[in-house]
């Protein structure tokens, strides 16, 4: 769990909320296209999640699965490619 380390600053129904919407939105990139060709790809890809979920359950107080998600999809629309070298870019809400 990539939450695990910062469960003193959360509840345990939070932290759950948080994996969940980091493995929902992880599979929905997956589907999407993007490239995780290589183990450092879907390293820096999980790594760039996480810290999006972070900041948006403790900056913005987010705990909603879905705005968890949709916010990660957004702020990572810029930084990745997907494997025909299209920028991924999530529908807009």
């Amino acid at each position: 769990m990539p939450f695990q380390p910062y469960a003193p600053f959360f509840q345990p129904k939070e932290l759950d909320t948080l994996t969940a919407a980091f493995n929902a939105t992880l599979q929905e990139l997956r589907a999407s296209g993007i490239d995780l060709s290589s183990e450092d790809k879907v390293a820096l890809v999980k790594r760039k999640l996480a810290q999006r979920i972070l900041v948006s359950a403790t900056a913005g107080g987010v705990r909603d699965l879905e705005t968890l998600k949709e916010q990660a999809l957004r702020s990572l629309a810029g930084g990745f490619r997907l494997r025909d070298e299209e920028t991924y870019a999530p529908e807009a809400a």
